[in-house]
């Protein structure tokens, strides 16, 4: 596992934290901060195959703690059933967290803009729908018969 966007700060309201195979976490921040700027309360963790699943859930354990803000964490994932969702969800009960596992640019880009009285599973919520009313298929879109 590799930290691909640690930030010394701890969150102030809500911890997001980016966990995908490879690099794919550490770009998707890399992009969202070229969008939106730096963001203290954000970090990505990229999954090294090779490293042992105990070891790993000791990591993402421990960034999940650094991240916890006021408001808990929210943990985005590449892919439901992948090495770094059920890794975050073996801590979903024990930690004020919730997981949104299929994360688009879209949703990293709505997550800057939530209202932080919102609660976790509210905005885990809100979240998803933005995700997922944010796919087109361009044709139908070009063709004015895709939602817009």
């Amino acid at each position: 596992m590799k930290n691909d966007g640690n930030k010394n700060e701890m969150p102030k309201t809500t911890g997001h934290l980016l966990i995908a195979h490879g690099a794919l976490a550490g770009e998707m921040l890399n992009v969202l901060e070229f969008i939106t700027g730096e963001r203290l309360s954000y970090r990505a963790l990229a999954i090294d195959h090779a490293l042992d699943v105990d070891k790993a859930r000791q990591i993402v354990e421990k960034a999940v703690d650094e991240m916890m803000g006021p408001a808990g964490v929210l943990v985005y994932t590449d892919l439901f059933g992948g090495a770094p969702s059920n890794i975050a969800l073996s801590l979903l009960e024990e930690k004020n967290m919730e997981i949104i596992a299929g994360v688009n640019l879209p949703i990293l880009l709505r997550s800057t803009t939530l209202a932080e009285e919102m609660s976790l599973s509210e905005k885990a919520g809100t979240l998803r729908n933005y995700g997922r009313d944010n796919i087109f298929i361009a044709s139908e879109v070009l063709l004015g018969r895709g939602k817009r």
